[in-house]
C-alpha cells in the first residue's frame, strides 16, 4: 500500500507544480497568445515550481523505505492499543475526522471563491478519502504521518496561487459552471479556461482525498476493536462532538489557524510513540500553521464570522470597505445632512438619492423594517428620512458589529434603531408587528447555506413565498422596496415576475439606480404604486418597468421548492455533469492504485443507504432551516439533531434487539411518501404545532433509515468495510443532490425512495455469503 500511496502523493505534488504552467498557458491561449514582458517571468516561475515538484517525487522514492516502516509501525501501534481505551479512541477518531472535514470545507472557501459557492465539492473530496480509508482499515500499513504534510502542501499551494501568483492566474477565479450567476465571478467562456479550472480542481481533489485516507483508516481500524453496533454508536457520538466543537469555534469567530491546530493536535495524539515520528509530526504541523498564519493581505483586517471570511480596509474618503469571499461586498458612506460635501459631490448626491428614493415615494414612515441591514447605510437613510422606529435585521453578527464600529453616521447607536441578528426570512415570518415600509438592502450572499446543499445563504429570502411573507408584514398602504445588484437582464426579469406574483399579479415599479448595479423594485401592499412626478428626473434614475415587463426576456420564478434564485432559467445543470464525471473518474483512478490491497466494495445496500441518507439529510437541513431560520446556529443544531436521531436509532436496535429490517424499511418508505405528499401541498403551517409536526416529518426518515442501517450492520460483514461503502454512497448522494437544481427539493424524496426501495429489494434476494470487506 505504501508504494501506491506515495506514488499518488508524488503525482499530487507534480500536479500542484503543473497548475501554474497549465493556468498560464490557458490564460495566454484565451487571450489569443498575447505577449507581455511578464510572460517570461510567469513561465520561468512555473518551470521552477515544476522542477521542485519533480525533485520532491525523487526524494519520495528515496525515503519510501522509511515511510513504509513508519506506516507499518503506525498500524502495529493501533493494533496494540490498550483495550480499556478503545471506546475513547473510537470517539476521538470520529471527532477528529468530522472536525477536520468541516475545517477543510470552510478553509478552502476562504481562499478560492469557487469553494465558497460550491462546498459540495470539498465535501465529496472528504467523503472519498474517508471512505477509501475505511476500506483499507485492515491494511498492515497506515501512513497517518503523511496527513499533516499533505494538508500543509495544500495550504502552500492554494495560498501561493491565490495571493502569490494572482495577477497571472486569472483562470482560477473563473467558475466552470454556466447555469448559476455569481456576484463578482465570471463563468468560463472558452475551453482553455475550463481546462485550467478543472485541472486545478483535480489536484485539489487528489491532495484532499490522500490527506483523509489515513484518517479513515484510523477510524475504521479502531472501530474493529469493538462490537459493531457499539463501535458505530461511538462513531456517531464522536461525530456529534465534532459538529459541536466546530459550532463553538464558529461562535468564537476563530480563524483557520485555531481549527487546524486542534486537528493537528488530535492527529498527533494517535501517532506512534517513537520520538522521531512525533518530532517530525510536530515540525510539519508547525510549518503548516505558519503558512496559515502568514499575513497574505496585511492591509486588510480579516474576520472569520460564522458564515464567511470578511475583510475590512479603508476605502475612498477614508471610510470602511468590506470584502467577502475575496470580492467587494459593502462600503459605508457619510451622507449626513451635516456633511456639506454631499451637495458638492455629484457621486455622493447620487448615492444618497439611491438610498432615500423609497422614502421620497412613500413619505415619512413611522415603522420601518430593513432586512439585510449590513453596515448601516440603509438604516442611516431611514433615520434621515424621519423614521420613528427601525428594525435592522442582519444575519451576520460580524457585519453588524463592523457597521456599529465604523459607520460615520452612527445609525446603530440611535435609540430609534433596534439591531436584530437573525435570518431575514425567519424574521419576516415571525415578526409580531407590521410596518409602513419593508426595505430589502443589497442583500446577497457569497456562500452556501450549508456544506451539504447547493442552496445559497440568501436563496430562501428571494422566493415568491418569502416575498409574500414580507408583504404580510406591511400595514395598509405600506410599501415594499427591494434593491438588488442585477447582473443580468434575465435576473431582473425574474425579480420583476416574483414581485408581481407576490402582489396578486400587480407589476412592480422598477427603477434602475445605477449604484453598485442596483435596480429598485417597489410595490404597495394593496394598490398599484405610482411614482410621484419629478422623482426620477431629480435623481437621474431610469424607469425600467416596461423593459422587465417584456415577455421576450425569459425567466423562471424561485419558490421554496426550487429556491435557486441565481439561476434565471430552470434548466438542467449540464455543466455540473462535467464535475460529476470528473469526480467519479478521479475516485476510480485513486481506488485503482489500491487494487493490490483488494478492498471489497460489495454490500450494495449500504451504498444505497448512504446515498439515500445524504439526500434525506440535505432535505432536512434546507427544510428545517427554512422553518426555524437559516442562521448558522439553526443549521448547526439541525446537523447535530440528524446525528442524534441516527444514534438513537442505533440504540433502539440494541435495546430491542431488532434483527429484521422489513418493518423499518416499510416505515422508512412510508415516511418518505408522507413527506413528499406534504411538500406537494406547500408544507405544514408555521404555527407551533405545525413546526413540531415538521420536525417529526423530517426526522422520521432519518430515524427509520438509521434503524435499517444498524440492523444490517449487526448482521453483515466488518464495520470498517460497511462504513467505507456507506461513505462512498453518501458521496454518490451528494452528486445526486445536484438534480434538485432542476427538479426541485421535493424530488429528492423520490430519488431517496428509489434508492431505499432498491436496497430493500436487494436485501430480499438470498445470495451466497461473500468474503467481508477490509
Amino acid at each position: 500500500m505504501t508504494r501506491a500511496f506515495l506514488r499518488l502523493v508524488g503525482l499530487a505534488f507534480l500536479g500542484a507544480g503543473l497548475v501554474p504552467v497549465v493556468t498560464v498557458t490557458c490564460d495566454r491561449w484565451s487571450a489569443r497568445h498575447a505577449f507581455s514582458p511578464g510572460l517570461l517571468f510567469e513561465l520561468g516561475g512555473s518551470a521552477a515550481v515544476v522542477f521542485a515538484a519533480v525533485r520532491f517525487w525523487a526524494v519520495l522514492k528515496k525515503v519510501e523505505g522509511r515511510v513504509d516502516a513508519h506506516a507499518r509501525e503506525q498500524a502495529d501501534f493501533l493494533s496494540a492499543f490498550p483495550p480499556r481505551y478503545a471506546d475513547l479512541a473510537i470517539f476521538g477518531a470520529a471527532l477528529l475526522s468530522l472536525l477536520l472535514e468541516l475545517a477543510v470545507i470552510r478553509w478552502q472557501g476562504t481562499v478560492f471563491e469557487f469553494f465558497a459557492f460550491y462546498k459540495n465539492f470539498s465535501l465529496l473530496c472528504c467523503f472519498a478519502g474517508l471512505g477509501l480509508g475505511y476500506a483499507l482499515a485492515g491494511s498492515d500499513r497506515m501512513p497517518l504521518g503523511l496527513t499533516i504534510p499533505l494538508l500543509g502542501g495544500q495550504f502552500a499551494l492554494l495560498v501561493g496561487l491565490r495571493f502569490g501568483l494572482a495577477p497571472w492566474l486569472s483562470c482560477l477565479t473563473i467558475l466552470p459552471f454556466r447555469e448559476q450567476l455569481t456576484m463578482g465571478l465570471p463563468s468560463a467562456r472558452t475551453l482553455s479556461q475550463a481546462i485550467a479550472i478543472y485541472f486545478f480542481l483535480s489536484v485539489v481533489f487528489l491532495s484532499t482525498v490522500l490527506a483523509f485516507v489515513p484518517v479513515g483508516q484510523l477510524c475504521g481500524r479502531l472501530m474493529e476493536r469493538r462490537e459493531k453496533l457499539r463501535a458505530y454508536g461511538l462513531n456517531l457520538l464522536g461525530s456529534l462532538a465534532g459538529v459541536a466543537l466546530m459550532s463553538i469555534l464558529s461562535w468564537l469567530w476563530t480563524p483557520p489557524l485555531v481549527w487546524f491546530a486542534l486537528c493537528f493536535l488530535g492527529t498527533l495524539l494517535f501517532y506512534s510513540r517513537r520520538p522521531l515520528s512525533l518530532l517530525m509530526g510536530m515540525g510539519c504541523a508547525t510549518a503548516a500553521l505558519v503558512i496559515l498564519a502568514w499575513p497574505v493581505t496585511p492591509l486588510w483586517k480579516r474576520i472569520y464570522s460564522p458564515y464567511q471570511l470578511l475583510e475590512l480596509s479603508e476605502g475612498p474618503r477614508g471610510l470602511m470597505v468590506m470584502r467577502a469571499a475575496g470580492h467587494y461586498y459593502q462600503r459605508v458612506h457619510d451622507l449626513a445632512r451635516s456633511n456639506h460635501n454631499v451637495e458638492l459631490d455629484p457621486e455622493l448626491r447620487h448615492i444618497r438619492d439611491y438610498y432615500e428614493l423609497p422614502y421620497r415615494i412613500y413619505g415619512k414612515p413611522k415603522e420601518v423594517a430593513i432586512v439585510g441591514a449590513g453596515t448601516g447605510n440603509d438604516v442611516a437613510a431611514a433615520l434621515r428620512s424621519g423614521a420613528e422606529h427601525v428594525d435592522a435585521i442582519e444575519i451576520d453578527p460580524a457585519i453588524l458589529m463592523a457597521g456599529q464600529a465604523n459607520h460615520p453616521e452612527r445609525p446603530y447607536q440611535d435609540p430609534r434603531v433596534q439591531a436584530i441578528v437573525n435570518d431575514a426570512r425567519s424574521f419576516l415570518r415571525n415578526a409580531g408587528t407590521t410596518y409602513d415600509m419593508v426595505i430589502y438592502g443589497l442583500l446577497d450572499s457569497h456562500t452556501l447555506l450549508s456544506h451539504a446543499a447547493s442552496v445559497r445563504l440568501d436563496s430562501y429570502v428571494y422566493t415568491v413565498q418569502g416575498l409574500r411573507e414580507a408583504r404580510a408584514r406591511l400595514k395598509p398602504g405600506g410599501v415594499l422596496s427591494l434593491s438588488f445588484s442585477v447582473i443580468s437582464d434575465e435576473l431582473g426579469r425574474k425579480l420583476y415576475l416574483m414581485m408581481q406574483d407576490a402582489f396578486d399579479g400587480r407589476p412592480p415599479v422598477s427603477v434602475r439606480a445605477g449604484y453598485d448595479g442596483s435596480v429598485i423594485f417597489l410595490q404597495a401592499r394593496d394598490t398599484d404604486l405610482v411614482l410621484p412626478a419629478g422623482v426620477l428626473q431629480e435623481s437621474g434614475f431610469q424607469d425600467r418597468s416596461s423593459f422587465y415587463a417584456n415577455a421576450a426576456l425569459q425567466a423562471d420564478v424561485s419558490t421554496d421548492d426550487w429556491p435557486f434564485f441565481y439561476m434565471p432559467r430552470r434548466i438542467y445543470p449540464l455543466s455540473y455533469l462535467v464535475m460529476v464525471g470528473l469526480t467519479a473518474l478521479l475516485l476510480f483512478f485513486v481506488t485503482a492504485n489500491f487494487f493490490a490491497e483488494r478492498p471489497q466494495f460489495s454490500q450494495l445496500p449500504f451504498f444505497l443507504l448512504g446515498a439515500g441518507f445524504m439526500l434525506v439529510e440535505t432535505k432536512g437541513i434546507t427544510e428545517l432551516g427554512l422553518v426555524f431560520g437559516n442562521s448558522w446556529q439553526v443549521i448547526g443544531i439541525v446537523i447535530a439533531g440528524i446525528l442524534v436521531m441516527a444514534f438513537l436509532a442505533n440504540c433502539v436496535v440494541q435495546w430491542l434487539r431488532i434483527r429484521r429490517s422489513l418493518l423499518p424499511y416499510v416505515l422508512l418508505l412510508a415516511s418518505l411518501v408522507l413527506g413528499w405528499l406534504v411538500a406537494g401541498r406547500g408544507g405544514l403551517p408555521s404555527t407551533l404545532l405545525g413546526r413540531l409536526e415538521t420536525i417529526v416529518l423530517l426526522t422520521c426518515p432519518i430515524f427509520f433509515s438509521g434503524i435499517v442501517f444498524s440492523t444490517l450492520v449487526a448482521a453483515r460483514g466488518r464495520i470498517a468495510g460497511i462504513m467505507a461503502v456507506n461513505l462512498l454512497g453518501a458521496m454518490g448522494g451528494g452528486l445526486l443532490e445536484y438534480n434538485s437544481m432542476y427538479f426541485g427539493f421535493r424530488a429528492l424524496y423520490l430519488i431517496a425512495m428509489v434508492l431505499y426501495a432498491v436496497a430493500f429489494v436487494w436485501d430480499l434476494v438470498p445470495r451466497e455469503p461473500k468474503r467481508s470487506m477490509g
